[in-house]
């Protein structure tokens, strides 16, 4: 069969596109960062392509093999991992670095397809009066494997990729025929537990939610990087300062610019309707992989593709809305388009899950 023949182009052209966009913005602002993006770009398209041959079934039956690998090096990160900003997150491979937690979101998605679905094979064959005790039996193997992995994600410590963690794993539960009471349960006991909740969280993650709501009480400390922000959403005007020419990046007063806040250093390049053609390329995108979710099907399918789904919108929601001051800065990533070689990879290994569960007629 030829590739073109397996490939969804309405995935992979956007995917591409916002990768191209935030190529650009990086290389005008930050020279020495582009290689290292280019090369898990092209491992990212390479492992895209080869799912189109493996199938994406693959990766669900060993995803328990998968869960070792990533759950090893999270716990590598106490003795090797290097620490940036108070958080230990990265292990250095020479120039390159790897980012465990970006692995746990896509181990998140693949136990989801292997415990849930009817027909993994650590399902017992019992009487009718059994099915509810081996339908608990599937949850409490997916809560078993995923809470640990969560927790891993949360000490290091980094709360946006938890919650992005959390969002997922709860995103393929409520898709599940798992009871929707425990939602609502889960719910009051957070209301209930929410003081200390709160004491628990680390003192800086307690500051940027107070400077989300109020950003001009601490503007040269902790409200600085949202001020900042939304300054270089705003100089993009209409139509932009012109490549290469924004203030607050090339000044550096935008902190992290090619990261957690490349989308304002790329707004305030190309401004508004640059701003409004990156929407829509990434609405494309992510209303291509909806119709993946919604089609499908076979129950691992969807559990898989409402994972990807999931993966995507509340990164960009979370990315986009802390970029215009909508949300607190929690350090979530840009799917495709930030900076971060772990994550790019991770993407582009999901789209291929998609890619081929979308051209997969079984599905």
């Amino acid at each position: 069969m030829n590739i073109h023949k397996k490939i969804n182009f309405g995935l992979l052209i956007p995917a591409i596109v916002v990768y191209f966009l935030g190529f650009i913005s990086i290389f005008s602002t930050t020279k020495d960062l582009y290689l290292n993006h280019l090369i898990y770009f092209l491992l990212g398209i390479i492992t895209f392509t080869l799912i189109q041959y493996l199938g994406s079934d693959v990766f669900v039956k060993y995803s328990i093999f998968f869960y070792g690998v990533v759950m090893i090096l999270l716990i590598s990160l106490f003795f090797i991992g290097s620490t940036t900003l108070g958080a230990t997150r990265w292990i250095k491979i020479g120039s390159l670095s790897l980012q465990p937690s970006e692995f746990a979101k896509m181990t998140l998605i693949l136990l989801g397809g292997y415990f849930l679905s009817k027909n993994h094979r650590w399902e017992w064959k019992k009487p009718l009066f059994f099915k509810k005790f081996v339908l608990d039996i599937r949850f409490l193997k997916y809560f078993v494997f995923s809470i640990p992995l969560i927790l891993l994600v949360l000490v290091q410590p980094d709360l946006g990729t938890t919650l992005a963690c959390v969002a997922i794993f709860l995103s393929i539960l409520f898709i599940s025929n798992f009871p929707k009471k425990y939602f609502i349960f889960a719910i009051l006991l957070i209301g209930i537990f929410s003081n200390p909740i709160w004491n628990s969280l680390q003192e800086y993650q307690r500051e940027r939610v107070l400077i989300f709501l109020n950003p001009e009480a601490d503007p040269f400390g902790s409200g600085y990087n949202s001020i900042q922000a939304k300054i270089a959403v705003g100089n993009g005007g209409l139509f932009g300062k012109g490549y290469g020419k924004g203030t607050q990046t090339q000044l550096n007063f935008l902190p992290i610019f090619w990261t957690d806040f490349l989308i304002a250093t790329y707004a305030e390049e190309w401004g508004f309707i640059g701003l409004i053609v990156f929407l829509i390329v990434y609405g494309i995108l992510i209303f291509n992989i909806l119709k993946v979710c919604l089609n499908a099907t076979n129950e691992k399918y969807k559990f898989l593709a409402t994972g990807v789904f999931i993966y995507f919108v509340f990164q960009f929601v979370i990315n986009f809305g802390m970029n215009i001051g909508l949300f607190p800065v929690t350090g979530i990533p840009l799917p495709l388009f930030s900076y971060g070689g772990t994550a790019l990879f991770v993407s582009f290994v999901l789209l291929g899950i998609i890619n081929h569960i979308s051209l997969d007629k079984s599905a």
